[in-house]
């Protein structure tokens, strides 16, 4: 008798405890609710649809068969011309967004890949995965996690330190198809810091990101590119893809693996240098355009079309260019910088 009785005292007691316990986790999972209501929810990024796929994989320019390419390393400075139109609205309006919040909050989602910037190269191996935590740490932003993820305030995003981006070109030409083009490869924030004295205001480089993990979602973005046209008919997708920034080269595709600062010791032979590869690739550019048996468009070809006159030899001006009147999205390098 004393043993039941003993029994249905650690029975009442584990009872007990159990709806203790229920009851404080109710508790605290109707705290972290309203946790997370109480920050800010701001603006929604553009979701990764069936669609959205079906047009990166689309537009994904394949260099395998590339016969000749260069790399083109170029510094795309906000504060100069249309580049601005990366970084408004400075605050999110609406679904509208600067591009450096873009990217944040798709790492916060899990949902952007982004990888470690190293001076000399870069790799975009699972080793030089950065996570979001880490990201977190360097810009010294308080971390909060919650479950899985981390809880954020929309103010810390340092948008307004975005000081502008490097951008990988590859220029290249398709032995198999005949055609020349230039593929964005990858972008990086730039970002810059000043101290409470002032001091500071050097480029800090953030990680790079493969442009093609951006790209569905950048094309769903729609920025303002004209200040005499405010209709939203440019996403961020067409100002990278249509090369509508101006960048200057710091750096080409070299054995040695250098920036240009370290080939040219004196600021005119800098800019001479500048110059020269800007005046090479104004030349590559012009082949884009160039319709002969051997060499002719790449839209030209998926759409069937075929040169007019085989022999022709000059320069032919691509439908919708500058000044044809038309509305294609091509624009020659002169026209771009």
């Amino acid at each position: 008798m004393k043993r039941i009785y003993q029994l249905s005292i650690i029975l009442l007691l584990c009872i007990v405890s159990t709806q203790t316990a229920a009851a404080q986790e109710s508790l605290r999972d109707r705290l972290a609710k309203k946790q997370q209501q109480s920050q800010p929810q701001g603006a929604k990024t553009p979701e990764m649809t069936v669609r959205a796929q079906m047009f990166n994989d689309e537009q994904t320019q394949d260099m395998s068969n590339a016969t000749w390419m260069r790399e083109i390393y170029r510094f795309v400075d906000i504060s100069k011309g249309r580049n601005a139109a990366l970084v408004y609205p400075t605050q999110p309006i609406g679904n509208r967004m600067s591009l450096y919040t873009m990217i944040f909050k798709l790492m916060a989602q899990d949902k952007l890949t982004v990888y470690e910037y190293m001076t000399a190269r870069e790799v975009f191996t699972d080793e030089y995965k950065v996570d979001f935590k880490t990201v977190l740490e360097k810009l010294n932003i308080p971390i909060q996690q919650q479950g899985t993820g981390y809880v954020y305030n929309e103010y810390d995003i340092p948008a307004n330190d975005v000081m502008g981006y490097y951008v990988k070109e590859g220029w290249y030409f398709d032995n198999t198809t005949g055609t020349m083009d230039v593929k964005i490869i990858a972008i990086c924030p730039v970002l810059t810091f000043y101290d409470d004295y002032g001091i500071g205001g050097e480029r800090a480089p953030q990680f790079w990101i493969p442009y093609e993990n951006i790209r569905p979602y950048a094309a769903n973005m729609p920025i303002m590119v004209s200040e005499k046209n405010n209709v939203l008919n440019n996403s961020i997708d067409d100002f990278f893809r249509l090369r509508m920034y101006e960048g200057e080269i710091y750096k080409t595709g070299n054995m040695a693996n250098k920036v240009l600062t370290e080939i040219y010791k004196t600021p005119e032979e800098l800019e001479a240098a500048r110059e020269k590869i800007e005046s090479e690739l104004i030349e590559f550019d012009k082949r884009l355009w160039v319709t002969n048996d051997s060499s002719y468009l790449k839209s030209d070809i998926e759409k069937g079309i075929k040169p007019k006159n085989k022999n022709k030899t000059k320069r032919d001006q691509p439908k919708g260019a500058k000044g044809s009147g038309g509305s294609g999205a091509k624009y020659s390098a002169r026209d771009r910088r």
